[in-house]
């Protein structure tokens, strides 16, 4: 007997039958949903990283008395940094699982899923996106605040004499409406406030100010700063 009628007749006792074609068009669906879900998320992830590297102050961490090693701790974000290379497992996986994922190598999907999350990631981050995730992060996961402790809450505490949001309502540099990143509306006023040197801001800017609470819609400045440090972005135009 044959290899060809052996194989015949094992499907005829087997009663095997095909499994239909649109099963496959089907799982092809969800895979790619599934890369599509995963490369999404990477792209937050990479928008958070910049959020937070921006966000950095290491003169506030100065001032909080941090330790060298805690100041290296909260400078970099291994909380997303971690989240970004485990997303980007999942989305390798899913695309290998896809019909024709086999065809690219490793480094193909790596250079063009970085390429990709990190596009994205810029324009979440100009949009404010990486802002409100840290938002609803920090209120919504109680773990979030212990593995990310330097996010945006650090800069929403007037009871510690730190405030931030964007500027509304300007009258001047002393006398001005700020809307906190909650929604609260702040009137922030001040005498001989401490700015960096040709920093000015408008309304619409986003800021940091320290100083004191007067009352609970009320903050009297004694420091602003602009909410990215300028000397980074003078560095990053100077390497581009």
């Amino acid at each position: 007997m044959t290899l060809q009628k052996q194989i015949l007749e094992r499907i005829q006792k087997e009663r095997v039958r095909p499994t239909p074609r649109g099963y496959f068009k089907a799982r092809d669906y969800v895979m790619w949903f599934l890369l599509g879900v995963s490369v999404a998320a990477l792209s937050v992830g990479f928008g958070m990283i910049i959020f937070m590297v921006k966000g950095a102050d290491l003169a506030l961490f100065e001032k909080l008395g941090l330790t060298a090693s805690e100041k290296v701790a909260y400078s970099i974000p291994f909380f997303w940094i971690l989240s970004s290379l485990a997303l980007a497992g999942i989305a390798f996986i899913n695309f290998r699982n896809t019909r024709h994922g086999y065809r690219t190598s490793g480094r193909q999907f790596a250079l063009i899923s970085a390429l990709i999350a990190l596009t994205l990631g810029s324009i979440a981050y100009a949009l404010n996106l990486t802002e409100f995730v840290d938002r609803v992060a920090s209120k919504s996961i109680p773990v979030y605040n212990a593995v990310v402790p330097l996010n945006t809450n650090l800069w929403l505490d007037p009871e510690r004499g730190l405030l931030s949001g964007h500027v509304r309502n300007k009258e001047s540099d002393k006398d001005f409406m700020l809307r906190d990143s909650s929604g609260e509306l702040w009137r922030v006023t001040g005498r001989g406030i401490a700015m960096p040197e040709g920093f000015s801001f408008s309304s619409g800017d986003r800021i940091k100010i320290i100083g004191t609470k007067t009352s609970d819609a009320e903050f009297k400045a004694i420091e602003i700063r602009p909410w990215e440090d300028p000397k980074a972005d003078e560095e990053e135009a100077e390497a581009i």
